[in-house]
C-alpha cells in the first residue's frame, strides 16, 4: 500500500497529472500499486501494454529488443505506454538503472483517465507537441481597443472650413476631429496640422478643412486590442488613429496617450523621443534606455512575438531618425532609394545585442556622383547604429558595403546567380536576403525585388533541394539518445546555443516554406501562417513549430532579461543547469519537434 495524500502532492507536480481536477487525480492515486526493484531488474516490457509505470524514487533505463540503450528516465519520469524515440513509436523493455521505486496504473484504469480526460490523453497521443503547448503559458486577456474608447469620435464634414474645425476641437476639448464626406471618412486634422498646415503656412482659416487634413489615414479594426494599435502607431510615428467596424463605419478613435496609459513599459514613448532627437548624442543618450525597456516588456508577460515585434520596431526608428539626420547633413537623395533590414530586423524578431544587417536597393545604376552621396548616407547610418549598440555585422552585410548598396536591376542579378549557382556560399546568401523589409524610403522597389527573387526560387526545386540540404545540417541541440549537446560559448562555460541551434532551423524550415507557395512575408510566424493557409504544409505541423519557436525564445529572452539586469552583455548560450528538470523536458520536446519537421523535408526533398 502506498500513501494516498502523499501521492496526489507527488503527482500533481507533473504533466499530465497537473490536468487532472482533485477528484481525478486522488481517484488515480487510489488505483496505483507500489513497487520496488533493485538495480539491473527487469520492470516490464511495452508490449502487451502493462499500463502506466511511474518513476517515484530511482532511474529507469529504457532499452529495444536488442539491449540498445533508449532513453533514461527519472524521477516523475512514465515509460510503460507507448513512447516515441527520435520521431516514432517503438518496443521498448525497462530497467532499473538503479534501485527504483515504481508506481503502476494497471492498463483498465489508465484508459479510464484517457478517456475522462481529453487534456490527460493528449499528452500521451502526442507527447512532443503537447509538452511544448502545455509550457506555453495561456496568453493573458489583452486590453481589447474598445475599452480604450470612450466618447463618440469628434467628426467634421470635408467642407467645412478650417475655423470651424478649431473651434470644435476647442469646444470639445479633443487634439484631432475626422473629417467625413457623409458617413465616409476621408481624413484627420489634429491640432499639429493647425499648427504646421495653417498658422506656420499663414493659410486663410476660411479655406476647407479638406485642404489641410491628412487624407485616408490608417485605422484599427475595433475587433483589435492594444498591442496591435501599439504596434501601428510605432511603425507609422501616428499620435492618432481612428477605430472602424467591421462595415467601414467610424466608431471612435484612440489616441497615444490612451496607449501610454494602458502600458507601463511606453514603448510608443520611446519611438516618439527618438523621432524628436536632432543628433547622433541625443539617439545615443537616449538608447540607455533599451535594456530596463526590454526588461519590463519580459517582466509584463507579453508573448514572444510581440516582444520582439516591439525591440524590432524600436530599432527601425532609430535607423529611420539616422537616416534622416544624414540626409540633412548630405541634402536629399539623388533618385528613390529602399533601406532594407535584413535577417531577424527584416523577420521583425529582433533581441537585445542583435547586430545591424541591411543593404541599399536603388531604383537605377548610380552615376559617381550618386554612389559617392549613398556611400556617405551608409556610412553615417551604419555607424550610428553602431554607436547605439547594433553592432557591424562581422560578414559585412551592410548598406557601407558597396556589393549590398547597388540597383534594383543589380539586386535581381545578385538573386538570380544564387539561385542558378546554388553552391553552399549562395545559399548562405540567400538565407540572409530572402528575409527583407523596407525600414526607410521606397517600399515598392523591396516588393518589385522579392517578387522576382521568392518567384524564381519557387520555380527552381533544385536551389531548394540545396537549401533542404543546407537545413538538414543545422540541427538542434540534441542527441541520438536524447541528452541535450551544449556548446562553448567561448567563455569556456558550456550551454544551449537557442538562437543557432534552437531558433535558427526553425526560421529555416519556414523559409523555405514560404518560397515553396510564393510568400513574400519575412515574419516566421507569418510565413507558417501562409503556408498552412496555403496547404505548403499541415496546419498541425505549423502550430507545433509555432509553439516551439515560441518556447525556445521565451526561454532565451527571459535568460537575455537576467543578463541585462545583472549588468552583463545578453547573448544565445543557456546553461542547462540554470533550467528547472521541467523546463529541460520541455524544450527536449520542442527540439524534436523540429527534428520531425526537418526530417519530414528531408524526405520531401530525398535529402540524405
Amino acid at each position: 500500500m502506498h500513501d494516498v495524500s502523499l501521492a496526489t502532492g507527488f503527482l500533481q507536480g507533473f504533466p499530465p497529472f497537473d490536468a487532472l481536477s482533485p477528484g481525478e487525480l486522488e481517484a488515480l492515486a487510489r488505483g496505483l500499486s507500489a513497487a520496488y526493484y533493485a538495480r539491473d531488474t527487469f520492470i516490464l516490457a511495452s508490449r502487451p501494454p502493462p499500463g502506466l509505470a511511474i518513476i517515484r524514487k530511482g532511474a529507469v533505463r529504457l532499452v529495444d529488443e536488442n539491449q540498445s540503450f533508449l532513453d533514461k528516465r527519472s524521477e516523475g519520469g512514465l515509460f510503460g505506454h507507448q513512447i516515441h524515440f527520435h520521431g516514432s513509436e517503438s518496443e521498448y523493455r525497462a530497467e532499473a538503472a538503479e534501485d527504483s521505486l515504481i508506481w503502476h496504473l494497471s492498463q483498465e484504469d489508465f484508459e479510464r483517465v484517457l478517456a475522462d480526460n481529453a487534456t490527460f490523453a493528449a499528452y500521451f497521443e502526442n507527447l512532443p507537441r503537447f509538452r511544448v503547448r502545455a509550457a506555453l503559458d495561456p496568453p493573458g486577456r489583452a486590453t481589447q481597443i474598445l475599452e480604450l474608447i470612450h466618447r463618440d469620435p469628434v467628426t467634421l464634414q470635408a467642407a467645412r472650413s478650417i475655423r470651424e474645425a478649431a473651434r470644435l476641437m476647442s469646444e470639445e476639448r479633443v487634439s484631432s476631429v475626422l473629417i467625413m464626406r457623409g458617413d465616409e471618412l476621408k481624413g484627420i486634422v489634429t491640432d499639429k496640422d493647425l499648427r504646421d498646415r495653417v498658422l506656420a503656412a499663414g493659410l486663410d482659416p476660411s479655406e476647407t478643412v479638406e485642404r489641410v487634413m491628412t487624407r485616408d489615414p490608417e485605422t484599427l479594426a475595433c475587433s483589435g486590442d492594444v498591442d496591435q494599435a501599439l504596434l501601428a502607431m510605432i511603425r507609422g510615428n501616428f499620435r492618432h488613429l481612428p477605430v472602424m467596424d467591421g462595415h467601414d463605419r467610424v466608431t471612435g478613435l484612440v489616441t497615444a496617450g490612451d496607449l501610454l496609459r494602458a502600458q507601463s513599459e511606453h514603448p510608443l514613448r520611446m519611438v516618439s523621443d527618438i523621432h524628436k532627437q536632432g543628433s547622433l548624442d541625443a539617439l545615443i543618450r537616449l538608447s540607455d534606455r533599451l535594456p530596463s525597456l526590454f526588461i519590463r516588456l519580459l517582466g509584463m508577460g507579453r508573448n514572444v512575438e510581440q516582444t520582439e515585434r516591439l525591440v524590432t520596431h524600436i530599432t527601425d526608428a532609430f535607423t529611420a531618425r539616422l537616416i534622416q539626420l544624414g540626409q540633412q547633413q548630405l541634402g536629399p537623395a539623388p533618385m528613390p532609394f529602399a533601406w532594407v533590414a535584413l535577417g531577424s530586423q527584416a523577420r521583425e524578431e529582433q533581441a537585445p545585442g542583435s547586430d545591424q544587417d541591411n543593404g541599399l536597393i536603388l531604383a537605377r545604376e548610380p552615376n559617381h556622383h550618386e554612389s559617392e552621396y549613398f556611400s556617405q548616407l551608409a556610412d553615417f547610418v551604419c555607424g550610428g547604429l553602431d554607436q547605439l549598440g547594433y553592432h557591424y555585422c562581422p560578414g559585412e552585410v551592410m548598406a557601407m558595403n558597396a556589393r549590398w548598396r547597388v540597383s534594383l536591376r543589380d539586386w535581381m542579378r545578385h538573386f538570380d546567380g544564387w539561385i542558378e549557382e546554388g553552391d553552399p556560399k549562395s545559399v548562405m546568401f540567400c538565407g540572409i536576403f530572402f528575409d527583407m523589409r523596407c525600414v526607410h524610403g521606397d517600399a515598392q522597389l523591396v516588393d518589385t525585388l522579392l517578387d522576382h527573387a521568392v518567384g524564381r526560387a519557387r520555380d527552381h526545386q533544385i536551389f531548394r533541394r540545396f537549401m533542404a540540404t543546407n537545413i538538414a545540417r543545422h540541427r538542434p541541440p540534441i542527441g541520438f539518445f536524447r541528452q541535450f549537446v551544449q556548446e562553448d560559448d567561448g567563455s569556456h562555460s558550456e550551454g544551449l546555443n537557442l538562437k543557432h541551434r534552437g531558433m535558427v532551423p526553425i526560421t529555416e524550415l519556414a523559409r523555405i516554406r514560404a518560397l515553396e507557395s510564393g510568400i513574400t512575408a519575412p515574419n516566421t510566424f507569418a510565413r507558417l501562417r501562409l503556408a498552412a493557409e496555403l496547404g505548403g504544409i499541415a496546419e498541425a505541423d505549423a502550430d507545433s513549430l509555432r509553439d516551439a519557436l515560441t518556447l525556445i525564445n521565451r526561454v532565451r529572452l527571459s535568460h537575455q532579461a537576467e543578463q541585462l539586469a545583472a549588468g552583463d552583455p545578453p547573448g544565445h548560450f543557456v546553461p542547462i543547469e540554470s533550467l528547472s528538470p521541467l523546463m529541460r523536458r520541455n524544450l527536449k520536446a520542442a527540439f524534436l519537434l523540429v527534428v520531425h519537421a526537418q526530417s519530414a523535408l528531408s524526405l520531401r526533398y530525398q535529402v540524405r
